[in-house]
């Protein structure tokens, strides 16, 4: 066991450690050049010299980011093998506790990058969807879409149609964007209020994005408006109700799905049950 002397001083000691900062300085009077051949003057034997100034205090700065090299894709950062400059805090309680990430050292780089070219092959084969693709494909998928149509009149629901609806949510797409099901929905048909329908998004024509429609009747005149269930994102108990699947989106490395390609019907074979 230390003496309480010792472990005084080392407590001292600590907490000196604790509070150092580190100061960059600068001489007030810059001493003269030493002429060529001349004996070079001990700046501090004048007064003068011996004044400094304060420049900055690096430790009252952020430091910045930090580089490091991804061993794995990690969402919204970057890919396998990427050397990407990083946030510090993220870096050393996430990426690098985790072993998501390694230091960008000079070994690690060469050796990451060796690594890189033998597995050129592996890595071209990877499905790698692009982030910006996802985020806009979960925000899609969150919507339920009210598609309003006429309490008196006859109506079919179109590409048209739920294009004004989309636009009513703050969605903006063209109408060759839309996928609907060969079979019309018609009306008025009050049996169907409140129904559930799947129909498609395309964006950038790669990236197919099933959505869901709701019936939703309504009328100029408000005596006979329809009380409906709120839009929130329905459960599996009631997508199966109108024999609707959980689908995820789709994605193609090439711009495949164009305005002739048959989007529901592929769909229907080939929709990921499982997020990509």
């Amino acid at each position: 066991m230390l003496p309480a002397t010792h472990l005084h001083r080392l407590a001292r000691h600590l907490n000196l450690q604790s509070s150092r900062n580190t100061w960059v300085l600068r001489r007030v009077f810059q001493p003269e050049a030493t002429p060529p051949g001349g004996i070079q003057k001990n700046p501090n034997d004048f007064h003068d010299y011996q004044k400094y100034e304060v420049v900055e205090v690096e430790t009252q700065k952020s430091a910045g980011p930090i580089k490091v090299i991804l061993l794995q894709d990690v969402e919204g950062i970057g890919h396998q093998f990427d050397t990407v400059s990083v946030d510090r805090t993220l870096a050393r309680k996430d990426l690098l506790l985790s072993k998501k990430a390694v230091y960008a050292s000079p070994f690690d780089l060469k050796y990451y990058a060796d690594m890189k070219t033998r597995m050129a092959d592996e890595l071209a084969s990877r499905v790698r969807i692009p982030y910006e693709l996802k985020v806009v494909g979960r925000d899609l998928q969150k919507m339920v879409v009210p598609i309003k149509v006429n309490m008196e009149n006859e109506w079919t629901i179109d590409t048209t149609v739920v294009k004004s609806s989309l636009r009513q949510m703050g969605v903006f797409v063209a109408e060759n964007t839309i996928f609907l099901a060969a079979k019309p929905i018609c009306g008025p048909n009050f049996d169907i209020e409140a129904k559930l329908f799947r129909f498609y998004l395309v964006v950038n024509q790669q990236y197919i994005v099933p959505m869901l429609g709701r019936v939703t009747h309504i009328s100029v005149d408000e005596s006979k408006q329809m009380i409906s269930p709120t839009l929130t994102t329905p459960r599996d108990e009631e997508l199966a109700r109108y024999s609707i699947r959980k689908e995820f989106p789709l994605y193609s490395k090439t711009k495949d799905f164009t305005e002739d390609f048959p989007v529901f019907e592929h769909m229907k074979e080939h929709a990921p049950t499982t997020p990509q």
